[in-house]
């Protein structure tokens, strides 16, 4: 009789314990038990300076922090580089950018992910080169974007977004894919 009592027991304890690790599961999916996402994204982006635009590209990483499940706290580091027409014919100036955005952003949920806009204040370094010469500025100036995340898994959201970025002399404005991950 005792050992039937001991058996009871455990199968209780057993029982207890793996409703315990069904009801945590989601917890440990979940993006937001620490509120942190980081990721990685690149793009096409078109370069305007000087009157003239042209395609280039851009890279970069980014960090997040997710305040509530509509706004959060971004910032990163984005490379960028482009050859524009010069103002002057058939010269191209090769302006090389490296950009470091903090934006608050509000997302409006979906099913499947979410709609965002985002807005704040980038630091940029803007190289622009033409005929051997070399111009640097830096300085702060306004950023901003939308788009649109699909969330895979829980932990897996990949973004298409629009970003621009008002970097002085030289505007950006860029089509961007990323893969973030929650921690």
């Amino acid at each position: 009789m005792k050992q039937g009592t001991a058996v009871m027991k455990n199968g209780f304890a057993m029982k207890r314990w793996l409703v315990a690790a069904i009801a945590l599961l989601p917890m440990v999916a979940s993006a937001d038990l620490l509120g942190v996402s980081v990721g990685a994204s690149a793009g096409g982006s078109r370069i305007s300076y000087n009157g003239n635009s042209d395609y280039g590209y851009e890279y970069g990483i980014h960090g997040t922090y997710h305040i509530n499940d509509i706004f959060s706290v971004n910032a990163g580091l984005a490379q960028g580089s482009a050859e524009v027409d010069s103002k002057f014919g058939s010269a191209k100036n090769d302006i090389d950018y490296t950009t470091f955005p903090i934006t608050l952003r509000g997302d409006l949920p979906l099913v499947i992910g979410s709609v965002y806009a985002k807005a704040g204040t980038n630091y940029y370094n803007v190289d622009r080169e033409l005929a051997g010469n070399k111009q640097t500025e830096k300085g702060w100036g306004f950023t901003g974007g939308a788009g649109v995340v699909f969330t895979m898994i829980p932990v897996v959201d990949l973004t298409l977004g629009y970003e621009y970025r008002d970097m002085g002399e030289v505007e950006n404005n860029a089509i961007i894919f990323s893969v973030g991950f929650g921690i």
